[in-house]
Parts: structure tokens; sequence; C-alpha cells
């Protein structure tokens, strides 16, 4: 749990602070320190630079390096002009000379100091979000594909053969275990086509494949119903479609839509025996639809082959 200490902090930094915000807080961290020295001595004893560290330090930390410098060099200013007056002609004072110099190397080393605890704290919140993310993501995964193996389960069951019972139930588990994984369990918004395709025919012949396409990040929220989808296509074309036959052979290609952050897919058949319309539907109709980050589907059965087009978000 953050301490009060530091969550001021946090609250506090501007990661993109306005010019006026910078400016005023500038100002107010030269003139503030200056007024305070002015009224215990009217800089008369010749130390004026100890109270613009804090001040350095702090407008560093929580505006910038850049708004830092501007403090210090402010404050070097109100030092030299009110604290300690320039001498002219040949009587130059070399212990202004010194004092002058100490104070600019330990203000850059305050704006150093800032800036380096600034980018901590900022990485810290980021990393402390991105957590926060991630495990509403795993919660929410976790529940969804709880769900979807309940719902492969029971359709699954319907199977009369055992073995065919469990090839049915491992092979789209394998899909959706696969897409979490693309996804690194929801760590990542986004996963390559390639990878997701490759993972989808993986269990296939894949000689028997013809991939083509642009790079291009599936959405986090398409990732699993694609994969799901396209499993469901490989295992029906391997069983009655093109896949079934040595000389069959399905073109996977996908490109851009005409509607921004949409690509399009298209799984086509070719070199199968003749299709026939399924006369009921399952579980694999309905992993064949649209769904989350895959607007639309389009699935026909012509006599040719098996073709189906989506529309797919992109990450």
């Amino acid at each position: 749990m953050k301490t009060r200490s530091f969550a001021y902090i946090t609250r506090s930094i501007r990661t993109a602070p306005s010019f006026g915000e910078g400016l005023v807080r500038s100002v107010l961290a030269v003139a503030i320190p200056t007024f305070i020295r002015w009224l215990i001595d009217g800089g008369t004893s010749g130390v004026p630079f100890v109270l613009y560290f804090p001040a350095i330090q702090m407008i560093a930390t929580y505006l910038g390096w850049r708004w830092g410098a501007v403090t210090a060099f402010g404050s070097a200013i109100a030092a030299w002009g009110v604290f300690l007056p320039p001498q002219f002609g040949f009587s130059f004072d070399w212990a202004q000379v010194v004092a002058l110099t100490l104070f600019g190397i330990s203000a850059a080393t305050m704006v150093w100091v800032g800036n380096i605890l600034r980018n901590a704290v900022i990485e810290m919140e980021e990393r402390a979000r991105q957590s926060d993310d991630f495990n509403q993501e795993l919660q929410h995964r976790t529940k969804n594909s709880l769900q979807m193996m309940r719902a492969l389960a029971s359709q699954s069951s319907k199977a009369t053969d055992p073995a065919q019972f469990y090839e049915m139930l491992a092979g789209r588990l394998g899909a959706l275990a696969k897409a979490n994984e693309l996804l690194r369990f929801g760590a990542l918004k986004s996963c390559a086509i390639g990878d997701l395709v490759g993972a989808a025919i993986a269990p296939f012949n894949t000689l028997q494949f013809d991939l083509a396409g642009p790079h291009w990040d599936v959405s986090r929220n398409a990732c699993t119903p694609l994969m799901m989808a396209l499993h469901e296509l490989a295992t029906n074309a391997s069983k009655y479609g093109s896949l079934s036959v040595a000389a069959g052979r399905v073109r996977i290609v996908w490109d851009a839509a005409e509607e921004p952050g949409l690509y399009r897919l298209r799984w086509e058949e070719v070199g199968g025996p003749a299709v026939q319309a399924p006369t009921h539907r399952g579980l694999g109709s309905r992993l064949l639809r649209s769904a989350g980050g895959i607007p639309t589907v389009d699935l026909r059965f012509a006599p040719a082959g098996v073709t189906c087009e989506m529309t797919v978000t992109a990450g």
C-alpha cells in the first residue's frame, strides 16, 4: 500500500505540464526562497544559495528537468543580483565566481536527482497500472475460458464415441490454450496475424495451406474467437473438406478492409470433395459467427469448397 507521502508525490507529478503551470511554479520556486532569505538578514551574510536547492529539486521532480533547469537559472540570477551584487571594473571578486560555480554544480545535481526520482515514480506508477490491468484481464479471461470450456465439454459430450469426444474436446481446448499463449494470457494487447494463423493450422498438414497477406496485429478481443474459428474450419476441412484428400488445399488470405481499423480474412477450400451444407447447427456453427473483435462472418458451403470471409479488428 502506498504511503501518504508517496501518494502525494505521484499525484503532484505532471507527465506533461502546461507552459503556464511550469512558468508559475518556477517563478514561485525562485521568489519564495528569495523572499524568505531576504527576511532573515537581507542577504548580508552572503550565503543565499541553500534555500534554492529544495525548490529546484521539487520543480525537477514534479515538472521535469527542463523546468528544473529554468528554476536553477532563475535562482542563480536572483542570488547574483540580490545577495551577491556584481563587482564592476577591475575589482572582480573571485569568491563570488567560485560561489556561483559551486551553486551551478549543486543545482545541476539537484535537477539530475529530481529527474531520476520523477522517472522512477512515473515508471512505478505505469507498472502498477499495467499490473492492475493485467490482473483484471486475467480474471476476465479466466472466467471466459471456463465458460468456453464448459460449452465445449457440453457440446463434445454429445458424441457417442469416447474417442471422438476426446478428439473434439482436446482440439478445441488446444486452440483456446494457443490463443491465450499468444496473448500471454492477457498481458499483451494484440497478437500478430502470422503467429495466430500459424498456431491455428499447426495441428494439421501445413503443406496443404497457402497463406498470404501483410503483417498486422489482431486486437486482443479478436484473438481468441479468430483462433477458435480457424481451428473449427480446419477441423471440418480435415474431416469433410479439402484437407481430407491429398490434392486438396486451403487458401488463407488477408488484407485491409475499407473500414479503418478492420482487416478482411478469407478462408477458401479448393480441390476437395463436393461440399454439402450441414443439416444441424452445433457448437461449430456458433464458433463461426460474429463475436467480439470479429464484426462480420460470411460462411458459405459452395459445392466446390467451403469459403468463409471475416472482418477482424486490428490491435
